[in-house]
């Protein structure tokens, strides 16, 4: 095995062995789901949601997005930050193994932990819950991947700046909720006045769910959003290349 094989596996057992983090990150995707998906009438069609059923066209798509934020920005830039505060990077700089591995391990680690734990959400909410399957599984797919890229660059930039655990922590928290309370998550998008509305939909948390939300439905991605992620991911992933120390 290589020795970038081998450290993805280390940092694979590392995150097993902390089930807080774990519970955390799959527990409120997966409470969300179980929640609602047993409330009378979340299985209806409503009107106020284009004539699709709330859980299918709401509460699924929130909760793979909640998992893609928890997951790129908060527990990877707080691994990062932690490595580099501890001097691990600086310790693997002077070792044959580049710290460049370090980063690669970590960041498949956790996007793999978000491919299982967006399965097991889908296996258990379609499966169970009578949620219905996204209805264009290909704009799903890409909204799903632009969302991916998007979320986990700005995680890394957290990552890049944080100089400790606790500030990427901080920063992430920063972050995260204000995209949940503009990003239409707290509160649907359609019940936010227009101009939130609009905000929503250049945030990339909003850019997302809301991505998700019109696939799931059977339309198509809006272009708005495709284009806001896409610019995030880029910006963001040049940024973080550019300013990342590993000291």
């Amino acid at each position: 095995m290589s020795a970038l094989g081998k450290l993805t596996a280390t940092e694979a057992k590392l995150l097993m062995r902390d089930p807080g983090t774990l519970f955390v990150v799959i527990g409120i995707p997966m409470g969300l789901v179980l929640v609602f998906g047993l409330i009378p009438g979340m299985k209806q069609p409503n009107e106020e949601f284009g004539g699709e059923q709330p859980l299918s066209t709401f509460i699924a798509p929130m909760a793979i997005t909640l998992l893609l934020g928890m997951l790129a920005l908060n527990i990877l830039p707080a691994y990062l930050a932690t490595y580099r505060e501890k001097g691990i990077l600086r310790r693997l700089a002077a070792s044959p193994v580049h710290p460049a591995n370090l980063l690669v391990s970590q960041l498949a680690v956790q996007l793999l932990s978000a491919l299982i734990m967006i399965a097991v959400v889908l296996g258990v909410g379609i499966g169970a819950l009578g949620i219905e399957t996204p209805g264009n599984p290909l704009g799903w797919l890409l909204a799903l991947v632009l969302g991916i890229i998007s979320l986990f660059s700005i995680g890394l930039l957290i990552a890049a700046v944080a100089p400790s655990g606790k500030v990427a922590n901080g920063i992430g928290m920063m972050v995260f909720f204000p995209m949940l309370a503009l990003g239409g998550v707290w509160v649907p998008k359609e019940r936010l006045p227009e101009a939130l509305q609009q905000v929503a939909d250049v945030l990339p948390f909003g850019a997302t769910l809301g991505a998700l939300r019109e696939t799931w439905a059977g339309e198509g991605p809006n272009v708005l959003q495709m284009v806001t992620l896409a610019v995030f991911a880029l910006v963001a992933a040049a940024a973080a290349a550019k300013i990342f120390r590993w000291e």
